[in-house]
């Protein structure tokens, strides 16, 4: 098994199927659905090979984004969701201490890449091998904590 942190993006857009309507063109529209269905594609082959260990702040935005952000999903369908990580015991939560919240913002500083990215990971270095992530600045993340970066959908997002 391989022990792996998945970012947001990647369980968002895997549950948030693009609608044409919300794009300016077609081809933005195409690269967006093509994101969504390797980020579905990432689940369905990858979950039996991983140990997924996650934040409790990640429960918590990973909500928030699917029933706050962009292309909404029905509040209930959400807190489903959310939920249903939290009583998923095959995924390992771990929570943020106050050790964790300062490395985030010193790290977050030196690096300008915002502090939520920080605060899903640093709990989580000390036991995760590769990260699984769409987010460019997990690249540098990545490099900084010597842990392998994995983009399942082939293309790279700077959220």
């Amino acid at each position: 098994m391989i022990k792996a942190f998945v970012d947001t993006e990647i369980w968002v857009l895997a549950k948030k199927k693009p609608v044409r309507e919300k794009f300016k063109s077609k081809s933005d529209y195409e690269k967006a659905l093509k994101i969504h269905k390797g980020c579905r594609e990432f689940f369905e082959k990858e979950s039996d090979n991983l140990r997924i260990y996650m934040t409790l702040h990640q429960v918590a935005e990973i909500f928030h984004v699917l029933a706050f952000r962009g292309h909404k999903i029905p509040l209930n369908e959400a807190f489903a969701i959310a939920d249903g990580l939290m009583k998923d015991d095959s995924i390992i939560k771990v929570p943020i201490l106050a050790e964790h919240v300062i490395e985030s913002i010193i790290a977050s500083k030196e690096t300008g890449i915002h502090i939520w990215d920080f605060l899903c990971f640093i709990p989580l270095k000390n036991y995760v091998e590769v990260i699984y992530s769409l987010d460019k600045h997990f690249l540098e993340i990545g490099k900084r904590y010597n842990v392998k970066v994995v983009n399942p959908a082939q293309e790279w997002l700077i959220l």
